[in-house]
């Protein structure tokens, strides 16, 4: 009997605890409090700068320049005494830009044979942007710190080390780091949807006594 009412115990606290994780919202879930000053703000307390690496193609370089390259990465990487995240993510390639310069074309060109190719080739193109398929890769290293001031020295150190070596980076902006955590959280609408727009801090209404 002792050991039915302990099961019976047991199951109500684990039906409590599967109910209150059911409730958990998003927001709940998700470790980032704030973005604000080319930082995000974790749920911790801590802060997280954001850089991000253009790619190098260095195919087309010498052997002793591919070296060089790589060891002034390395020293780089290696002289950074602090932890850091590398991560890369797949972002559908923004031809808004493009499409909007074939429309004007289209609506300029007074020969109608170039109008309806225009015409078929921003369909198409349209295609490709709404099915997600031309994709670029980005390049992110992730710098965490309890101290603010401090986090921002070590990401623009970091930075000016990695151009030593030939490859640019720099500290992304916020409405950078929005559009990365809304392709990592949103990746199906990132391909047709654009990120909201950072409308800076907020600031909270004032009330005269």
């Amino acid at each position: 009997m002792i050991g039915v009412l302990k099961r019976e115990k047991v199951s109500r606290k684990e039906k409590i605890k599967t109910d209150e994780l059911k409730k958990k919202t998003v927001q709940d879930w998700f470790p980032v409090r704030d973005v604000g000053d080319n930082m995000i703000l974790l749920k911790d307390g801590r802060y997280v700068c954001v850089l991000r690496a253009w790619p190098l193609n260095i195919g087309l370089k010498s052997e002793n320049e591919k070296k060089r390259i790589i060891q002034s990465m390395y020293e780089a990487l290696n002289g950074f005494k602090d932890a850091m995240q590398i991560f890369t993510m797949g972002r559908p390639v923004d031809l808004d830009p493009y499409i909007v310069s074939l429309q004007l074309k289209s609506k300029e060109e007074v020969n109608m044979t170039k109008k309806r190719l225009l015409q078929e080739y921003l369909k198409y193109v349209a295609s490709i942007v709404t099915s997600g398929e031309a994709i670029e890769r980005r390049f992110f290293i992730m710098l965490s710190g309890k101290e603010k001031e401090e986090l921002k020295v070590k990401a623009h150190e970091l930075a000016s080390n990695l151009e030593k070596s030939g490859l640019k980076s720099d500290v992304i902006s916020d409405q950078e780091i929005i559009d990365m955590l809304f392709s990592f959280t949103h990746p199906s609408q990132a391909a047709f949807e654009k990120a909201p727009a950072f409308s800076g801090p907020y600031l909270p209404p004032v009330f005269e006594s």
